[in-house]
């Protein structure tokens, strides 16, 4: 009798279970076929062992073609419980430099759990692999290869203090580990502490939105190296970024936002010689109707390092580094049948410096640019 009314408990509890669960399948394709300049960021002219390099020998550019997938699932039971999985496989092909091309995979998964109507669990484990051979004119100080493996995870609470505000607390990890280039080998571990705050109001039945965000971490870097003349080493970075911004809708379909931003890097391994600060303004601009979404975003971000001196091709030029950086880009997409839309990008980074070496590849200026159109099917 007792076994009886145990298993019809544990039949009761299941229904129950599945009775107040629900999940979620999402998934689209998308292809996109454009021209990329420059996509190894180099400078335009390189001096190498006595021999001038121009544009014609180092810019690498190619018309390509994109592929990318995104699947998403997502599962909630109990009225306090979400879980949701995401995966974004990805690949880039360059059609007139085809060893060049490059794929990715990005997972995430995500799990929050109320605790109460104000008070929340959120936690995300995340993976990427980008398998791209090469290196990246933007580097400095460190030589950083394209491909990487990264994992990291987040764990944090979301708290309502009071109407209409987020705020969240918590912590990250990071391990990346970029793939090997020649003798040298490349990795860090990172952790740190993140903290977001939003209050929302409304007027004229339109929502704004201001809020700040930051994150205080510290990043070790163990270098390595098999040739004889240069072994091991370590770098203990410690990074501080905090931002405000603004969202200002001027209708139910379009708003923007403005922002500024501050970022600081310490060097406590090399007497602060990486050492920089980081700074600027943005905006973000996003249009939203039945059938167009467009969204685009402008920021100029100037990078002062502490201890690095800037040189021309002769000699140092008594200032210290400075980079100043033009980002612009802008994605749209436009409803031409049921779960079928057509796409568009457009991307812009442009860097200026004062450091003008022929001899140097690092500290350089230079650009990086692309435009596609393509195609997205929902399902």
């Amino acid at each position: 009798m007792n076994t009886g009314k145990i298993i019809i408990g544990a039949i009761a509890l299941l229904l129950s279970g599945l009775t107040f669960s629900q999940s979620k399948t999402a998934f689209d394709v998308e292809t996109r076929g454009g021209y990329e300049y420059n996509y190894f960021k180099s400078p335009e002219v390189i001096r190498m062992n006595d021999t001038i390099l121009t544009k014609e020998d180092l810019i690498a550019s190619s018309i390509y073609q994109d592929i990318k997938l995104n699947y998403k699932y997502r599962y909630k039971w109990n009225k306090k419980n979400r879980l949701r999985v995401f995966l974004t496989p990805f690949s880039r092909l360059f059609y007139e430099n085809f060893d060049d091309s490059y794929w990715s995979l990005d997972a995430r998964a995500k799990y929050d759990h109320k605790f109460t109507k104000k008070l929340s669990f959120l936690a995300e484990a995340r993976f990427k692999r980008m398998n791209r051979e090469g290196l990246g004119g933007d580097q400095d100080v460190l030589i950083n290869p394209l491909g990487y493996t990264n994992y990291g995870a987040t764990a944090e609470l979301e708290v309502v203090p009071f109407e209409n505000n987020e705020t969240t607390l918590g912590g990250f990890y990071n391990f990346k580990d970029f793939d090997a280039f020649g003798v040298r080998d490349l990795q860090f571990n990172e952790t740190g502490i993140q903290f977001s705050s939003v209050q929302s109001f409304e007027v004229n039945r339109l929502k704004h939105k201001f809020g700040v965000n930051g994150y205080f971490k510290k990043r070790l870097y163990d270098t390595f190296n098999a040739s004889e003349i240069i072994t091991d080493g370590e770098r203990d970075w410690d990074y501080a970024k905090g931002s405000i911004f603004y969202e200002l809708p001027f209708s139910s379909t379009f708003k923007i936002k403005p922002n500024f931003l501050y970022y600081v890097r310490i060097d406590n391994s090399t007497e602060g010689r990486s050492g920089f600060n980081q700074f600027g303004p943005g905006i973000n601009m996003m249009y939203k109707s039945k059938t167009t979404k467009v969204r685009s975003t402008f920021s100029y971000i100037t990078r002062k390092y502490k201890e690095i001196e800037a040189r021309n091709t002769e000699e140092r030029i008594g200032e210290k580094l400075k980079y100043g950086y033009a980002n612009f880009q802008v994605n749209a997409a436009h409803k031409i049948g049921k779960g079928f839309s057509v796409t568009g990008i457009l991307y812009s980074r442009i860097r200026s410096t004062n450091y003008t070496d022929i001899d140097a590849r690092s500290f350089r200026n230079y650009r990086n640019q692309y435009a596609g159109i393509g195609v997205l099917w929902e399902f």
